[in-house]
């Protein structure tokens, strides 16, 4: 089975993690908490990440095997001789940066020979994400859009499809994170012939990325997309809210997810769930978008493929299904 080369952009929790992942599950040996062994007929040990991108001054330059081991939680170690490569950055940062053009992005990107990039980047940074989109379009490789802006829901998704390229997104649906978690606590009272009328979801993280959707109009529009998921799971309408609520930074990328739903039962009675979820962003992600980039690669039409995959691995997908449905379809038709 040939192999299939993976670009990261972003080496923060999510990115350092899904490196550490890869490794680690190359090893038939590790099984402990991978998901799905073969995706498309891919295994791990297929998946190879051949270039890094960042904009962090304190990370370009730097080998990727240092970074994704020493900016978030070591749970494997590293052995890539790859060294971080600048990337674009035509949205505010806050930080000190290095970066390079789009074309010279797209330059390194074809040298590196990616069939699919990962866009980890940071929520907010819509135009960054949309250029590097374009850029992996000039370089024929899928992108995978992990971040809430809108790219799989725009034309761009088309023209990669002209090309038998894969636009996945929008904004990740990790594995059992709170979003994942409050589908399909809605989706399970329903089968049981509970009546659900109101919902809410707080989360409380310390990663850089909860630390900007801190941003009033990030936080906004990242509530409305888990919002709207979340309240599909129903058949009827209901009172729900959902999304991040504060940053704690000693937290670091541990999240708290706090869960309040009021149901009816048998003649109204009240059914009452508070409860509280604690996991790790990056590796909520892992699982999750290791199956997406095999799923990319399958060997089928992208007009079939595409709208699986999205449905299973996104908040915010251009068709949109209920939890339930969108795992059977993504099993049926990868696994």
């Amino acid at each position: 089975m040939a192999e299939i080369k993976v670009a990261v952009i972003g080496v923060g929790n999510v990115g350092a993690t899904f490196v550490q992942g890869v490794e680690h599950y190359s090893n038939p040996k590790n099984t402990v908490g991978l998901w799905h062994q073969k995706v498309a007929g891919f295994k791990p040990s297929n998946v190879k990440v051949v270039a890094a991108f960042d904009v962090s001054r304190a990370k370009v330059g730097k080998g990727l095997a240092e970074v994704a081991t020493s900016s978030t939680k070591k749970y494997s170690d590293v052995s890539s001789k790859i060294t971080i490569s600048p990337g674009i950055a035509l949205d505010p940062y806050g930080q000190e940066i290095s970066t390079t053009t789009a074309s010279g992005f797209a330059k390194a990107l074809d040298d590196s020979g990616a069939d699919v990039v990962l866009n980890l980047i940071s929520s907010g940074m819509d135009k960054t994400s949309a250029e590097y989109a374009r850029m992996s379009l000039r370089a024929g490789a899928s992108f995978v859009n992990a971040t809430p802006a809108k790219l799989a829901n725009s034309p761009l998704a088309g023209k990669f499809a002209q090309k038998r390229l894969v636009l996945a997104g929008d904004d990740l649906l990790s594995q059992f994170g709170g979003t994942a978690f409050h589908k399909g606590m809605i989706d399970f009272m329903v089968e049981r012939g509970v009546h659900v009328s109101k919902s809410y979801q707080l989360d409380v993280g310390g990663s850089e990325e909860t630390k900007r959707t801190m941003d009033e109009r990030i936080k906004m529009l990242k509530r409305g997309m888990k919002t709207v998921s979340i309240g599909m799971e129903a058949p009827y309408e209901f009172e729900s809210v959902a999304g991040t609520t504060e940053y704690t930074d000693f937290l670091g990328d541990s999240r708290n997810s706090y869960y309040w739903m009021s149901s009816e039962g048998f003649l109204g009675s009240k059914i009452i769930m508070d409860l509280t979820l604690r996991t790790s962003d990056g590796a909520n992600a892992g699982n999750v978008l290791l199956d997406v980039v095999r799923a990319a690669m399958a060997r089928k039409p992208v007009a079939k493929k595409a709208p699986v995959l999205n449905a299973y691995g996104f908040k915010n997908p251009p068709r949109k299904a209920k939890v339930r449905r969108a795992y059977a379809d993504f099993v049926a038709i990868f696994v």
